[in-house]
């Protein structure tokens, strides 16, 4: 599909050289394009995520740290080499706006987004399906929705009911995540209060209901070599009061093995429109030191 590119990402790479100097690896070519961030190869395994979401820093500084404390949880997140802020800030859409590089490894899609012409759908727009690399790992010959996962005939039965349950349970833990951080403030807004009520009626009835429920949700959705880890990346977070906000199908992907006491497993690489209590803390540690925060 062609790579989208965004005004904000075009003005920025005028300072290519400058950007290139505080990370201190290459920006090679642009890889594709979301709202809030763009991703560029760099020197193997490594690839740089520039963002515009003012949480994408401090919720990867958060979570680098509780790993390290609890000594545990790792497994769900890709690696990172580095985490900067690239100054001067932009002005976007008449606001201003922090960018963000993260230095992380790469990944390959376990969802990605197709023309829905592609799928064999009449009709425009775009649908998310399994991408190439999922369907060779789980046995697929064409791409399946994440809402109507199949299985090739013969896989064995563990195999396929832990992709199946882990993919339900991505969905469930996300609309528990979204549960605890609505219920956090009293809604202003009429789509806020839509949100609430579709949420209550979804079965969660205060904040820390929403919480118990994601805690839940990490410790028993998620089995199998491929994504167990990323369940206790989950949990670790709950037990610590960190719950990914914005966790869904085109930010997951397989941190491929490099060694014998490797594995190819499933992690989230995009944990950004995550607020935490510090995150201004965390944000002046990591604008003020100027340098790379892992």
């Amino acid at each position: 599909m062609a790579v989208r590119k965004k005004a904000w990402v075009e003005a920025l790479l005028t300072k290519r050289e400058a950007i290139e100097h505080a990370i201190g690896v290459p920006l090679g070519t642009m890889l594709g394009c979301g709202h809030w961030g763009c991703v560029f190869e760099s020197e193997h395994p490594w690839v740089v995520k520039l963002s515009i979401d003012p949480t994408e820093g401090p919720i990867w500084l958060k979570i680098m740290g509780l790993m390290r404390e609890e000594q545990y949880g790792e497994g769900g997140f890709p690696e990172i080499m580095g985490i900067r802020r690239i100054m001067p800030d932009l002005v976007t859409g008449g606001r201003k706006r922090k960018v963000w590089a993260i230095v992380r490894e790469g990944i390959e899609p376990v969802f990605k987004e197709y023309h829905a012409k592609e799928l064999g759908h009449h009709g425009g727009g775009t649908m998310i399906a399994t991408s190439e690399f999922t369907n060779a790992k789980i046995g697929h010959h064409t791409p399946t929705r994440p809402t109507s996962v199949m299985v090739a005939p013969g896989q064995k039965t563990r195999e396929r009911s832990d992709f199946d349950k882990a993919v339900s349970g991505l969905m469930r833990y996300r609309d528990a995540a979204t549960a605890w951080h609505v219920f956090g403030s009293p809604p202003r807004t009429h789509a806020e209060r839509r949100l609430v009520s579709y949420l209550e009626y979804e079965g969660f009835s205060s904040r820390e209901d929403a919480g118990h429920k994601a805690l839940r949700i990490a410790e028993t959705a998620f089995d199998g070599p491929a994504w167990a880890p990323l369940g206790e990346s989950l949990a670790m977070l709950a037990s610590n009061g960190v719950y990914l906000r914005d966790v869904h199908m085109l930010n997951i992907g397989w941190h491929i093995a490099r060694d014998d006491d490797d594995w190819d497993r499933v992690v989230i690489f995009d944990p950004g429109h995550t607020p935490t209590e510090s995150t201004g803390e965390i944000e002046q540690v990591l604008t003020e030191h100027g340098r790379e925060a892992l």
